[in-house]
């Protein structure tokens, strides 16, 4: 189940993204690498990783995509990233100051709906782009600890999901 709950939590889009301000650059980097989480036979998200030079290197800026085929609430988004976070031995204190942090981040998810993660080299900026509708900056996060926390779910070699981290880094399998 809990698998499900971070499927159902985490996505990355494929689709042109729209806005062209400077703050949107990484809209226009080349892709990394593609991922698609599925359940049975049920798709739950598309994600995508981006960087300038289209190639990933942890402290350099790139960008992490997720589009959802499925809504999702908040709260269950929240609580998939709590146990990500968990499973990837953060402590407990760290997680609910994270989560506080995190507050503003994202709302309730849509099908089709969109979240983008830009990590820059001193913060970490969230974007949404309800379905069918401009992107839009959500929260700038200062904190860079948290800031590769939050990547570390889907980038980190202790993933919860390895092949998914593999595709978003462009290797084959």
């Amino acid at each position: 189940m809990k698998h499900l709950v971070l499927m159902l939590s985490l996505a990355t889009p494929y689709a042109t993204m729209g806005t062209t301000s400077p703050s949107m650059k990484w809209q226009s980097w080349p892709q990394v690498g593609e991922a698609t989480l599925t359940w049975g036979w049920w798709t739950i998200y598309q994600s995508s990783l981006r960087s300038p030079s289209g190639h990933y290197q942890p402290q350099s800026p790139h960008a992490l995509v997720i589009t959802y085929a499925r809504d999702i609430s908040d709260q269950r988004l929240m609580k998939a990233t709590q146990d990500q976070w968990e499973h990837l031995g953060f402590p407990s204190a760290q997680r609910a100051r994270w989560e506080k942090a995190l507050d503003k981040a994202w709302g309730d998810i849509k099908e089709g709906d969109r979240l983008a993660f830009v990590r820059h080299a001193q913060k970490g900026v969230f974007y949404a782009q309800p379905k069918e509708k401009d992107w839009e900056e959500t929260l700038t996060v200062k904190d860079i600890e948290l800031a590769d926390a939050f990547l570390a779910i889907w980038l980190s070699e202790d993933t919860d999901y390895p092949d998914h981290r593999r595709a978003l880094l462009g290797e084959t399998p």
